[in-house]
């Protein structure tokens, strides 16, 4: 230290670099000081000559008073972690007595930081860690985080999947507000009963609210024609909207597919690939339809030796701090047992990689490559040639001898998913084997569903169980029926995307969408058979129940439902306890190295299928019971409106930067789980209408059905088959549309700034020794 700072101030660049270095001097003590500085705007430059007047006063304290200590002092500088802004002075006019040319901002110390955390914590840069998980956010063009404001059309570089998923809410939330407004002169029709606010109900406040707006208020006998055809506007509506939606989704595919050059346009996924094919042979083989710039082979055994060297890298990374550590013993007291273990993990890594490299130095392809062109226009003749035939394109054309590859295996050649999309790891399990996974992993889902939504039932319809039990007994089981409820639903959500972990779906898209279509079925069943069991849990002045009460009851319960979920999961959304708030209060003073720390303190990712879920079972809810219960539709449009701004913040400001997903949830949920939910709302008024005006004292209607409601089945039966004929035209079949703009000119792979490469995280070659693996020792 002492050799590094005799001499006057200079600053330089090293030849590469953009950070300046300034060496600094204390003619007052003689204690020279060298900061590395970057290069971070005026914004920040009053607080960076702050703490570098700081940390000045604090070396020139340890220096003056010790200066035979230099040793001690060299370690404990180089333990701290200095970040300071820029400190380039623009007017160079004059220089101190010591020929500096430049002029240090003199600007008062900042007070002492408060100490985060205990032991080893306390010496641990927080700030760094909070700095880095900011950076990992997804960014525009020009390095800048995205404005809140910033139209979908702008979110592109986030990929297909984020983008449609926006598009999905946004245009759910202008057809549900439509479709309030539609439904307002039936909400209106409803106020007018009498059956709400009747003594002799015994309905009481604010129930009877919730009943006045309801299907359950209507004076029974009386003709539906109003209603009927609300429903059937509607439903032409939400049928225009899902259509709508579904051409938005290819339009914004070929539009990102436009604008925005990914490496999957370049590339094919061949998969039925012989295990001992080299990376030349595929190279060689797919040549005729344009010059390969890279293939990659999937081998075997990468999920196992890519979690070794994942633990392998991590340790390695703690070792070095618990080496720096080990050298402040007072301050580090449980370094070297960090070290010790560390090292032992090192060492049993390296031996179970040695052993694995030993006995298949060359592992074998399983079955799976991914071949790069260098033009665009090559990956899509071959796609092309290879476009799937036969029943829903799942077969493979046929072709001559001549053509197959080694003349006797025919490759099987599919659009390449984004690399980014790609759960490597996964890769190497066969097709059959992740047939059986998943169909073992749906059997759990189902029995835990079917468990699950017994028991909420169980505890929604205890008083068919219990009867009159008093207000203590009856107060304590209701407590207990919602730790049931709790329990059961945080349990699916845990144990499902467990599940669909377990199934090794090849893509984190495929992965979302199973996700999606389990919690959505799970939450849809448990929500409408634990509604079902509220009849006859209230009764009228006479004793007898009717349907009116059930709207009370099993009304409320939907009700607080859709609040529940508006509230609750919006807020659990928007301040991430579970996954931000405890681990980094709770881990993060725990942590013993830097990287630990780093690692906790990392911004968590978006799940597609999560949200969907939650969105789209709303939807399913609310059509389910839009008949009966107008005034849904008013609180899912502003339930969509709040759920589309807190997940755009959430994207742009808390997210790390989504992977680069496949329209394949958005088009689950168009195709399938939509046109289903309007269907499920189509069967559902019927019901309604028929108990209501036929049988308002019975669940089933035993006997004859009115002939009042002879429209109304029209009606509803003419929009159930629109939707029916025009589903396989509309939805199921992919629309031509058009995209107005085209690339001016291809530009070659090499040529793309930023592209992304189908390559593992962890790459294994006949040749590489993994850092000496061969010896089993570190």
């Amino acid at each position: 230290l002492r050799g590094r700072c005799e001499g006057n101030v200079s600053s330089r660049k090293e030849p590469g670099r953009s950070l300046p270095y300034a060496l600094w001097h204390s003619p007052g003590t003689g204690a020279s000081l060298i900061r590395r500085t970057a290069v971070r705007g005026s914004q920040e430059a009053a607080q960076a000559g702050a703490e570098f007047w700081t940390g000045v006063c604090i070396c020139s304290l340890c220096l003056g008073s010790a200066w035979g200590e230099q040793d001690t002092v060299a370690k404990y500088v180089s333990r701290k972690s200095w970040q300071l802004g820029s400190l380039e002075n623009e007017d160079n006019e004059g220089q101190d007595d010591m020929g500096n040319p430049e002029s240090v901002p003199l600007l008062p110390p900042l007070p002492k930081a408060e100490v985060v955390g205990k032991g080893a914590a306390q010496y641990l840069d927080f700030a760094e860690a909070n700095r880095l998980a900011v950076e990992s956010i997804a960014r525009d063009d020009d390095g800048e985080l995205f404005p809140l404001s910033a139209p979908i059309s702008h979110l592109g570089s986030l990929g297909t999947g984020v983008g449609l998923y926006f598009y999905f809410v946004s245009y759910a939330a202008y057809a549900l507000a439509f479709m309030s407004v539609v439904t307002l002169p039936v909400l209106i029709s409803n106020l007018h009963g009498s059956m709400a606010f009747d003594p002799a109900e015994q309905i009481g406040f604010p129930r009877n609210l919730i009943v006045a707006s309801s299907l359950g208020n209507h004076p029974a006998g009386e003709p539906l024609i109003l209603h009927s055809v609300m429903d059937f506007v509607c439903t032409l509506t939400f049928f225009a909207f899902i259509c709508y939606f579904r051409r938005r989704q290819l339009l914004a595919r070929k539009e990102i597919e436009t604008k925005h050059i990914t490496a999957a346009d370049y590339s094919i996924d061949v998969k039925k690939v012989p295990e001992d094919a080299t990376e030349d042979e595929v190279a060689d083989y797919f040549a005729k339809y344009g010059e390969v710039e890279n293939v990659t082979l999937c081998v075997r055994g990468y999920a196992v030796r890519a979690r070794l060297m994942e633990v392998r890298e991590r340790a390695m990374e703690d070792l070095d701090q618990f080496q720096t550590q080990m050298n402040s013993p007072e301050e580090f007291p449980d370094a070297p047992a960090g070290h010790a273990e560390a090292l032992k993990l090192i060492d049993g890594t390296a031996q179970e990689l040695g052993r694995l490299k030993r006995q298949d130095p060359r592992p074998l392809c399983c079955g799976h490559a991914f071949v790069t062109f260098t033009l665009e226009s090559s990956a899509h003749k071959c796609r092309d040639d290879y476009k799937p035939t036969g029943f829903f394109g799942i077969m493979a054309p046929t072709r001559a001898q001549a053509d197959l590859f080694r003349l006797t295996t025919n490759l099987h050649v599919h659009v390449a998913p984004q690399p980014s999309d790609i759960m490597w790891e996964n890769i190497e399990v066969g097709s059959k084997w992740r047939m059986f996974r998943t169909l073992g992993s749906s059997a759990i889902a189902l029995l835990l569903l079917l468990v699950a939504t017994g028991l909420i039932a169980a505890v929604n319809g205890k008083h068919f169980f219990l009867g009159n039990i008093g207000f203590v007994l009856g107060g304590l089981v209701n407590v207990f029926s919602v730790l049931v409820i709790i329990i059961s639903n945080v349990s699916m959500f845990v144990i499902v995307p467990a599940l669909s972990m377990h199934e090794a779906h090849i893509t984190r898209s495929t992965r979302e969408v199973h996700i999606m279509l389990r919690l959505w079925a799970f939450q849809v069943l448990n929500t409408l058979i634990a509604a079902g069991m509220f009849w006859d849990a209230s009764h009228n002045a006479a004793g007898a129940t009717n349907w009116a009460h059930w709207f009370a009851d099993g009304g409320s319960f939907f009700l607080n439902v859709i609040l529940g979920d508006s509230v609750l999961m919006n807020v659990i959304e928007y301040f991430r306890p579970f996954d931000v708030l405890i681990p980094r209060r709770i881990q993060g003073p725990k942590c013993m190295t830097q990287k630990r720390l780093n690692r906790v303190y990392e911004a968590p990712a978006l799940s597609l299928g999560m949200r969907y879920q939650m969105i789209l079972k709303h939807f399913t809810l609310v059509l389910a019971l839009g008949s009966a219960m107008p005034l849904n539709y008013w609180l899912i449009t502003v339930f969509c409106l709040v759920t589309y701004w807190i997940d755009k913040f959430n994207v742009l400001r808390l997210y790390r930067k989504p992977a680069n997903l496949s329209d394949e949830v958005a088009h689950v949920a168009a195709v399938y789980i939509a046109p289903f939910s309007l269907l499920l709302h189509l069967c559902l008024a019927s019901y309604f209408y028929t108990v209501v005006v036929s049988c308002p004292t019975e669940p089933m209607c035993s006997g004859p059905v009115s002939p009042l409601l002879t429209p109304t089945y029209l009606l509803l039966a003419v929009a159930a088959g629109i939707v029916l004929l025009l589903w396989q035209p509309l939805l199921h079949r992919e629309p031509e549309v058009e995209y107005q703009l085209v690339r001016a000119r291809e530009v070659p792979y090499s040529c793309v700034a930023g592209i992304e490469n189908y390559e593992p995280p962890f790459a294994f070659t006949e040749t590489a020794d993994y850092g000496g693996l061969d010896a089993g020792a570190t």
